[in-house]
């Protein structure tokens, strides 16, 4: 072959590689620049340019910092020279990461690394540029990071409702203990007695903090209640109506409810306390001057109902809304509340198998979005709730009670022979159980309490089958949950009752679990 022959080859073999190079530069997934030892754009593959597409003309030979790319980000114009300084200084690339602004307006991130290029005597004689578009990727860790920190606050949450809830049980067996006793000191003094004002106020304690142990069992979940299949507006409208007349004269409360019946399977009372919660914040984040509230209720195609309140106040920064749930977090005044609100709220709506998002920044106002279990098909189907008669059955029945506080079983026994009830009130299971093992006990019900040592409520329950089949038993406790609802169920108890309701609702309690003894003979 000549030596002609040869450069032709070679030449070709040259326009060759050329082209493999161009189509290799041209398609790499990630932006890739040629710059000179001064930082001008020698070359570049335009497919995953980091702006708007340019022309070449208005590319190639300039700056890299001074291109129409970086027109908008002083910040990097700054940054550029510095690295290329720094990547000449250094085997190994220089790695950057970046936030740019897309031609569409929308915040992009993307790491970019410099690498000297050198001549045989180790000087820059260019660099390349690489730069990777990691928007997505940090998008994605982003929601990751939210998803554990909901994760985090859910166990945080649970963890301290576990908590709450075992203090809230010890706490009203004191409080039934102070108000038991209470009911009968009011009772034996005359009306003009010195000692009633002061027993008076020692009541009016005692149920603040009857409501303060609500509202850690509803937080903490260990207190459901019974839910109820029934239309929602009528709830919401009684809740405006009554929160109406407490609002400061600048404050516009209106309401936006679909014309159609929403129906749900929900605690009217407990659906009550979660309106008044946040309507009650919504004021509290207006200014002084006034601003408007909006209660909102619809149904959703997805199987939802969708309860929300929106408010034009100063809104919430992400710390607070990350916080928002968290039991006694308030950014209220010492003494303007207790935060247990939206972890009441949190907790209420949780137990009716719903979700409440919040959707606020500051300057813009809040909305609270709550989501709960649509009933719509059970109630068109005409499921809707009998109502639960309470009729008295007289007096002179006689009540077994059972609870291992003694001062607890005392208060009760006093009660129920006040309500008219003969009663054997036992602190020890085993004599309990003796007395029922008698052929002739005549006891028509029993009453006891669930947390005991040794046997527990539901261990008496399951032997009351052999020893007295047919007798109607009370379960009380300190604190009612959901798996305590449905262990008793599955025994056959349905009625259970809180402790710190013992002075108001024992004897219709007994009465009610009498009756139904009574019409199952």
């Amino acid at each position: 072959m000549s030596l002609a022959d040869e450069l032709a080859a070679t030449r070709i073999e040259l326009q060759r590689l050329q082209r493999l190079f161009r189509s290799a530069f041209s398609h790499q997934f990630q932006f890739m620049a040629i710059l000179s030892p001064q930082g001008h754009v020698v070359d570049y593959n335009e497919q995953f340019a980091p702006g708007a597409r340019l022309p070449r003309q208005e590319v190639v030979g300039q700056l890299f910092w001074e291109t129409a790319w970086w027109r908008d980000h002083p910040q990097i114009v700054e940054a550029w020279p510095l690295r290329l300084q720094a990547a000449a200084q250094s085997d190994a690339p220089v790695v950057y990461h970046d936030m740019f602004t897309s031609p569409d307006g929308e915040p992009r991130w993307a790491e970019a690394a410099v690498h000297a290029l050198r001549d045989e005597q180790g000087r820059p004689e260019g660099f390349v540029v690489q730069a990777t578009d990691t928007t997505e990727r940090r998008r994605a860790e982003a929601l990751r990071e939210a998803v554990e920190q909901r994760l985090h606050d859910a166990q945080t949450l649970h963890a301290i409702g576990t908590l709450a809830g075992g203090i809230a049980h010890d706490f009203n067996n004191i409080l039934g203990a102070i108000r038991g006793n209470l009911v009968l000191a009011l009772d034996s003094l005359p009306a003009d007695h010195a000692a009633r004002p002061p027993l008076a106020q020692i009541e009016r304690a005692s149920l603040r903090g009857r409501s303060l142990v609500r509202q850690i069992l509803e937080f903490s979940r260990k207190e459901v209640g019974v839910l109820h299949l029934q239309p929602l507006q009528p709830l919401v409208e009684e809740a405006v109506s009554l929160l109406r007349p407490t609002l400061a004269p600048g404050v516009r409360l209106q309401t936006r409810l679909d014309a159609a019946a929403v129906w749900a399977r929900v605690n009217a009372s407990q659906i009550h306390q979660v309106l008044v919660n946040l309507c009650t914040n919504a004021w509290q984040a207006l200014p002084k001057a006034g601003g408007e509230i909006t209660v909102g209720l619809e149904r959703l195609a997805d199987g939802k109902v969708h309860l929300w309140v929106a408010d034009d106040g100063a809104g919430m920064d992400a710390e607070t809304q990350r916080r928002i749930f968290e039991p006694f977090f308030t950014t209220k005044p010492v003494d303007a509340g207790t935060g247990l609100g939206m972890s009441v709220v949190h907790g209420i709506v949780t137990a009716h198998g719903g979700t409440v998002e919040v959707d606020s920044a500051p300057g813009r106002g809040t909305t609270v979005h709550v989501h709960l279990p649509s009933a719509q098909g059970e109630a068109e189907a005409g499921g809707a709730d009998p109502e639960d008669p309470q009729a008295e059955l007289g007096a002179g029945r006689h009540v077994l009670y059972l609870d291992d506080d003694e001062v607890m079983a005392t208060i009760a026994g006093q009660l129920l022979q006040r309500g008219g009830y003969r009663v054997t009130t036992h602190v020890d299971s085993d004599e309990a159980l003796a007395a029922l093992r008698l052929p002739d006990h005549g006891i028509d019900a029993v009453v006891t309490d669930f947390n005991m040592p040794g046997r527990n409520g539901l261990d008496i329950v399951r032997m009351l089958d052999d020893l007295a089949p047919g007798v109607p038993v009370v379960l009380t406790s300190g604190y009612i949950d959901d798996r305590l609802r449905a262990a008793a169920a599955r025994l056959g108890v349905t009625r259970l009752l809180n402790k710190e309701d013992l002075r108001e609702e024992l004897c219709r309690t007994v009465d009610a679990a009498l009756r139904v003894a009574d019409d199952g003979r």
